[in-house]
């Protein structure tokens, strides 16, 4: 009988031991992102983050959702119907939209505690901000800088490399070349209205933030519709085109980029253009818009402020970005595990993955970058880099820039009265309430 009692004890000892342990219910995020040719690197990475996860003994089921058409537009509906995801892939300027709507966390708390985000440059922490709030962590970035073509300086007489440090330099430059090699066109910058915000990101605010240009005032969040800086951008228009560096037809043409830059700068007939870096990868031998010695004939410079120190906080050269971040929602019942996702997505690993099977510029200073171009863009550029203001009315002033630089091409208001025109536009569109106008003396 003891023998029995011995072994019932040794049992119930041992059963519980040697019982398997269920396996962890996994849990479940949901996370929305463009179904373009970006898909396929993002989807890998999300392979391993769920891999990740499995091997820390905690599985996860990651829905995705993928539209390849309208993406933002998908995003919001699904919102609307109580069906958004936790995490969404967002583009920087729409982030407005989201934060009036209450639809995006706000991840001051959690990035303050990130031991990682000392490694995104300023610009990349600014970009997704408003308010005074982080809403994003970008993974990706463009910018832009100053292409020229150096067979056309070098046959116009101008020292190469090219490396203005001021506005001046560039329209001498550009004098020299009308004067010397007259079947050119000198320059570009994006302008008018058919260009759409190309002529707003990549022409105009490349010009006035050159010259120390804000449009929200820090204090009070106003408009700032009459300043010195913007005189400045719109009197650099009215320069260009009055002293015939450039010309305002092709700019009225349906898909005036053919001419510019698909044609013009890839053939040798625009001698200067400040454009997205990208178009570097589209004048690439194998690219769609080939030039078959591109390293020797094309080459690109920082672009400078309107002189030393002038440009927005006082620095020499300016640049602009787009870009994209993760968000994670304000609904999501699982914003622990959302943000790892996000960290995991924007960590140096991972956006070095994505730059090398995508393209763009990496948001992480410490990732890693193999094509020489990106790295010089990196170094020479990314420490000026800028951004677009955040601001639900955004959308609206920018088509009044453009509006503004059609005018100025096309001698229908000088600078001064383009200016006055923008201003009364902008009253109109946000209310004299919140609007400014600086002196401009």
């Amino acid at each position: 009988m003891k023998t029995v009692k011995l072994i019932l004890a040794l049992l119930l000892v041992v059963i519980p031991l040697t019982v398997p342990v269920l396996a962890q219910d996994a849990a479940t995020l949901t996370v929305s992102f463009p179904g373009d040719p970006r898909s396929e690197t993002v989807n890998a990475l999300i392979e391993g983050f769920i891999a990740m996860k499995a091997d820390q003994g905690q599985p996860v089921n990651i829905v995705i959702n993928e539209p390849t058409e309208g993406y933002g537009d998908q995003l919001l509906l699904d919102f609307g119907a109580g069906v958004g995801p936790d995490v969404f892939s967002i583009s920087a300027e729409t982030i407005p939209e989201y934060v009036a709507s209450d639809l995006i966390m706000p991840l001051d708390d959690l990035v303050a505690a990130w031991d990682e985000w000392d490694n995104f440059p300023q610009g990349m922490k600014d970009m997704p901000s408003m308010n005074g709030s982080v809403y994003a962590i970008m993974y990706n970035t463009d910018t832009r800088v100053l292409f020229y073509r150096s067979d056309v300086l070098e046959a116009a007489g101008i020292t190469l490399p090219f490396a203005p440090t001021s506005w001046e330099e560039i329209f001498a430059a550009a004098e020299q070349i009308k004067a010397n090699v007259p079947d050119v066109i000198p320059m570009e910058v994006e302008s008018g209205t058919i260009w759409g915000e190309g002529t707003t990101m990549d022409g105009f605010f490349m010009l006035f933030r050159g010259a120390n240009g804000n449009f929200l005032d820090p204090e009070d969040g106003k408009w700032i519709v009459e300043s010195p800086a913007l005189l400045d951008a719109f009197s650099f228009y009215e320069r260009m085109f009055g002293e015939g560096y450039s010309a305002a037809e092709p700019f009225m043409e349906p898909e005036p980029w053919v001419f510019w830059l698909q044609e013009g700068l890839a053939n040798g007939d625009v001698g200067m253009a400040v454009v997205v870096n990208v178009v570097w990868g589209l004048y690439a031998p194998e690219g769609p818009w080939a030039i078959e010695n591109r390293d020797e004939v094309l080459s690109w410079t920082p672009m400078p402020a309107r002189e030393p120190g002038a440009g927005i906080n006082g620095l020499d050269y300016v640049s602009m970005g787009g870009g994209w971040g993760w968000a994670i929602s304000n609904a999501t019942e699982n914003a622990e595990l959302a943000w790892e996702f996000v960290q995991y997505m924007t960590s140096a690993d991972a956006i070095t993955t994505y730059t090398a099977g995508v393209g763009g510029i990496p948001s992480r200073l410490d990732a890693a970058v193999d094509d020489p171009h990106v790295a010089a863009i990196v170094e020479q550029v990314m420490p000026y880099q800028s951004f677009r203001p955040l601001s639900a009315d955004y959308t609206r002033v920018s088509e009044q820039i453009q509006i503004a630089t059609e005018k100025i091409m096309l001698g229908e208001a000088t600078a001064q009265e383009a200016m006055e025109q923008f201003a009364a536009a902008v009253e109109g569109i946000v209310g004299a309430d919140n609007v400014k106008r600086l002196p401009l003396d």
